[in-house]
C-alpha cells in the first residue's frame, strides 16, 4: 500500500468512509456524516451509514486490501485530529468504529501498531458510545490493545499477513470450482463425494483446532509497563493553552464552558468547575496550563476534551490557576526536567490511571511555581506559577 502523504483532504476522508461503508455518498450524506452528534446521537442516521456493513460483518476480514486501503487514509487523517470530525464527536465516528471492527477484530497485537492512529481512535471509540446508549445493532465486542509498542514498528502491508485469506461462501465457492471443472455444484445439503467430504470434515476439525490455539495463546499474562524507565509524569500531555471564550453551562450552574486554542487546527471544548472560584472576566482571553490527553468526558451535556489545571488551598477555598509565563507559543508541551518521554494515548492514560499516580505530586511551592514533586512546569520561557498560592494542591 502508497504511504499516505502527511495532509489529508476532508474529500479524501469522506471518500476512504464512502469505501469504508460500501455506500456511494451524496454531498448532503458527506455533510451529515461529519455533523457533530451533540449530547444525544441520532441513532436511526448511524444505522441507515452502517446498513451494509451490518449486513456483511465478516467484509472487512474478506476484503482487507480494500479496507486497509480506506483505513490508511482514515489513519493519516487522525494524525492531527481526535475525531473524524475534527474535535468533537460526529456521525462519521461511531459509523466507522461499526465498520472497521471486523477487521480490528483480525489483527494481532503487534499489527495494530501498523495504524497507531487509527488504534488509538477507535480504542477512544469503543470505550466513549456506551456512554450514549447505542441500540443492541451497534453494540460490538470489546477489542483488546496492548499498549507496548513492539521493538519494530510493523507496516501498513504486513497487516494483510495477520487475517485469514479471503474466502467465499461455501455456494459460491463450490461453483467457482465446478464451473472451472466443467460440472455443477452439489446442491445446498446434498450429500458430497466421500473424498470431498473427508476433506471439508479435517479442513472444519483444523480450523477449529486452530482458532483453540490461538485463543489459548491469547491467554498470557499482562505485558510490562509501557517503555520501560519513563516516569508518569512524561506520560501526560500538559500544554500552553489560550481560553479564547467563557460562557456558563446551560444546565449546570457551577460549571464554565470554555473554547480552548492548544495549538490544533480547531479549539477545544473544556467544562470547569470554576464558577464559584474564578470571575467569568478573569477566564475569557487568558493563557492557563492544561491537560489535554484525559478521555473525553460527558459533563452534564457537553463532551469535555481537556482540563484546565489550577491549585486550590486544603480547604478548597482558594483557587487559582497555573499560568505559563509570557512570550509562551500557544500549544507548547510543559516540561519537567528529568522526565522525558512522549504522551501517551487517552485510553492508556485512563487505562493505567496515569494521572491518578501523578496527581498526589502536583504542588505549587514558596514560590509559587507549579511543580511536580518539586521539579518545576517548564516551558521556553521559564516555570509556570499562580498567582498568590504556596503549597496549593494542583488538579
Amino acid at each position: 500500500l502508497v504511504a499516505m502523504a502527511a495532509k489529508v483532504s476532508r474529500e479524501d476522508v469522506t471518500a476512504a468512509l464512502a469505501g469504508l461503508l460500501f455506500l456511494k455518498l451524496s454531498v448532503q450524506e458527506k455533510s451529515k456524516l461529519l455533523g457533530h452528534v451533540g449530547t444525544a446521537p441520532d441513532w436511526p442516521v448511524i444505522l441507515n451509514f452502517t446498513r451494509q456493513a451490518l449486513r456483511s460483518p465478516d467484509a472487512a476480514a474478506t476484503l482487507r486490501v480494500h479496507f486497509l486501503k480506506h483505513m490508511s487514509v482514515i489513519n493519516a487523517a487522525l494524525e492531527t485530529q481526535m475525531y473524524l470530525g475534527g474535535t468533537q464527536l460526529c456521525v462519521a465516528d461511531f459509523a466507522c468504529y461499526v465498520a472497521v471492527h471486523a477487521a480490528y477484530a483480525g489483527f494481532n497485537d503487534d499489527h495494530k501498531w501498523a495504524l497507531c492512529n487509527l488504534s488509538r481512535w477507535f480504542d477512544m471509540i469503543q470505550h466513549s458510545i456506551s456512554d450514549f446508549t447505542p441500540p443492541d445493532a451497534l453494540r460490538c465486542s470489546t477489542i483488546e490493545f496492548a499498549y507496548d509498542a513492539p521493538d519494530v514498528l510493523p507496516t501498513v502491508d504486513s497487516l494483510m499477513a495477520t487475517q485469514p485469506a479471503a474466502a467465499q461462501p461455501p455456494a459460491a465457492a463450490g461453483s467457482a470450482k465446478a464451473d472451472a471443472a466443467g460440472t455443477k455444484p452439489a446442491a445446498a445439503g446434498a450429500p458430497a463425494e466421500s473424498k470431498d467430504g473427508e476433506k471439508k470434515e479435517n479442513a472444519e476439525k483444523g480450523g477449529k483446532k486452530e482458532k483453540k490455539e490461538k485463543k489459548e495463546k491469547k491467554e498470557k499474562p499482562p505485558p510490562p509497563p509501557a517503555e520501560a524507565g519513563q516516569s508518569d509524569v512524561s506520560k501526560l500531555d500538559i500544554r500552553v493553552g489560550l481560553i479564547t471564550s467563557v460562557e456558563r453551562h446551560p444546565d449546570a450552574e457551577k460549571l464554565y464552558v470554555e473554547k480552548v486554542d492548544v495549538g490544533e487546527p480547531e479549539p477545544r471544548t473544556v467544562v470547569s468547575g470554576l464558577v464559584d472560584f474564578v470571575p467569568i472576566e478573569q477566564m475569557s482571553n487568558r493563557r492557563a496550563v492544561l491537560l489535554c490527553n484525559l478521555k473525553p468526558a460527558n459533563m452534564r451535556g457537553v463532551l469535555s476534551q481537556a482540563m484546565v489545571l489550577a491549585a486550590s488551598d486544603a480547604d478548597h477555598k482558594v483557587v487559582e490557576l497555573l499560568s505559563p509565563p509570557d512570550g509562551c507559543d500557544v500549544g507548547e508541551r510543559i516540561t519537567f526536567e528529568g522526565h522525558p518521554g512522549e504522551p501517551l494515548a487517552p485510553n492508556v492514560i485512563a487505562k493505567k490511571k496515569v494521572f491518578e499516580a501523578v496527581a498526589p505530586l502536583l504542588s505549587t511551592n514558596d514560590s509559587c511555581v507549579a511543580t511536580y514533586n518539586g521539579v518545576p512546569f517548564m516551558t521556553q520561557h521559564g516555570p509556570c506559577t499562580v498567582a498568590t498560592l504556596k503549597g496549593g494542591k494542583i488538579k
